[in-house]
């Protein structure tokens, strides 16, 4: 089982953490929302998850693990979890169900994964039209050897401010 799970998951290649680093990427999103989905907004952008894909991953949820993979896919299931309890039955216009709770950094964690693999729909201010790609920006700032901070943010092309901001790593 978390084999199978840790397959749903494309490894996303991340600049190194911990380093002086300030590296934008476009990453392609899909062009329209599954047909079983969650739907949250961030900062006026609607994120639209696949719920099947979610529920395949939250359905690992063994406490053993032995290798890095699996611990892994384990902490992947438990935010996959927390946003499929925290989703309404109402959906919205979108045809997604909602999510309309607050998102911890585990959710947000699992909402960046998502945007960084390119398997969300992102819709812009209510527009039924999903942007192609996101720009996410890794920002990390190294003033010493055990002073420093990085963060991950992800915008709509054209727009000044990021929709989603996560930290990324402290020294």
């Amino acid at each position: 089982m978390l084999a199978s799970a840790s397959l749903l998951a494309a490894p996303v290649d991340r600049p190194a953490s911990g380093a002086d680093v300030d590296e934008t990427r476009m990453v392609a999103q899909r062009p329209g929302p599954p047909p079983d989905c969650l739907s949250l907004t961030l900062n006026g952008v609607s994120v639209l998850l696949d719920r099947r894909e979610l529920a395949g991953k939250a359905a690992v949820q063994s406490s053993q693990w032995t290798t890095e993979a699996e611990r892994l896919a384990l902490i992947e299931g438990q935010r996959a979890s927390a946003l499929l309890s925290a989703a309404t039955t109402v959906k919205g216009e979108n045809g997604c169900a909602q999510i309309n709770a607050a998102l911890d950094a585990e959710a947000k964690a699992m909402v960046l994964a998502a945007l960084e693999s390119g398997s969300a729909t992102v819709l812009v201010d209510g527009s039924k039209t999903p942007i192609a790609a996101v720009a996410i920006r890794y920002l990390g700032t190294r003033c010493g050897p055990l002073c420093g901070r990085g963060h991950i943010m992800v915008y709509v092309p054209g727009r000044s401010r990021p929709f989603l901001v996560q930290d990324w790593w402290v020294s």
